[in-house]
């Protein structure tokens, strides 16, 4: 057994030199700005790394983005593909010299909105990828021959995914990512933030940090085409505070929109709670026996929320002992 245990570390251990892993966090605008140009932030994002890939390499690339279906019953992905024809009329246009800023932007904003379009595609079930592997799959299992399709030159270069992508928005998360999935590819984790965009980008040796540097600069460049915040209006209401509050759920709606594409959150938080008053006390009590039921908290947390709060029989001693 220990001899086993030893090897699978040598061998986990050539994975993990084999790879190289470089960070990229962007701090110049994020979520906030690229909403307020009437852009999906994702599909934005999406764009900034073909683009980039495209001014390193002169390339158009098979680009993988997972999209949730967990609107169905066990559903769990379908894939996205970034690299479509409109995407490819933006990295063109952006490389153009003789093309102005205006054209830049509109074949930017026309190649977001025919991403969004394919998002929505796929979370609602249209996806056609997972079917057609599903498919391949069952005959494999079964021993039936396939169409020609699936040994096709252009469906190999589909599933040879140079650029492999991902979301995550989960709030307890500063970076993730993980490794390519080809020998020649790119793995890249990425986060959105409200004020900026973090990727973790890896692959097996190829100029990783020359790639990293080439995005940033292609997010500056394209920052530089959108109308700045400081040329937006602002404007001193009564619900000041309540939109001040939108700021503390940003990880929240990351995780919760993973996309950017679904309604925007109400406009309010709860307020922190107050100190119970004695007027207050019995609905506090209330909610503290919601909670109680809908989560793990403990009951020393739990008293917190008001002075008079009777333990459920049977907690009496657990609340003492916590």
């Amino acid at each position: 057994i220990l001899d086993k245990i030893y090897f699978a570390e040598t061998a986990l251990s050539d994975q993990i030199v084999a790879s190289e892993t470089y960070v990229l966090e962007f701090t110049g605008y994020g979520k906030t700005l690229i909403v307020k140009n009437k852009m999906s932030p994702d599909s934005f994002v999406q764009l900034s790394m073909q683009l980039a890939h495209y001014r390193l390499y002169g390339k158009i690339v098979s680009q993988y983005e997972p999209v949730l279906t967990k609107g169905f019953y066990h559903g769990r992905t379908e894939a996205m593909r970034t690299a479509t024809e409109k995407a490819a009329t933006f990295c063109k246009t952006w490389m153009n010299p003789s093309a102005t800023d205006e054209k830049k932007l509109n074949s930017l904003r026309e190649a977001t909105v025919y991403h969004s379009s394919g998002i929505k595609d796929a979370l609602t079930g249209k996806g056609i990828e997972r079917h057609l592997f599903a498919l391949k799959c069952i005959a494999d299992k079964n021993k039936i021959a396939t169409p020609d399709f699936f040994s096709s030159k252009a469906y190999g270069k589909l599933n040879h995914t140079i650029l492999s992508t991902s979301n995550c928005g989960n709030p307890s998360l500063r970076l993730f990512g993980f490794g390519p999935v080809v020998q020649d590819g790119f793995g890249i984790g990425y986060i959105i933030r409200d004020n900026g965009l973090q990727y973790s980008i890896s692959s097996k040796h190829r100029q990783t940090e020359r790639f990293a540097h080439t995005l940033k600069q292609t997010l500056i460049d394209m920052g530089k085409l959108m109308q700045p915040s400081s040329s937006l209006k602002v404007e001193c209401s009564i619900t000041g505070k309540q939109e001040m509050n939108k700021a503390t759920s940003e990880y929240l709606e990351a995780y919760s929109d993973t996309y950017g594409e679904g309604p925007q959150p109400s406009d309010s938080l709860p307020s922190p709670p107050k100190p119970a008053s004695s007027s207050s006390r019995a609905s506090s009590a209330g909610f503290t026996r919601v909670l109680r039921k809908q989560t793990s908290i403990s009951l020393m947390r739990l008293s917190s929320f008001g002075e008079n709060i009777t333990p459920r029989v049977g907690d009496k001693k657990k609340l003492e002992e916590d």
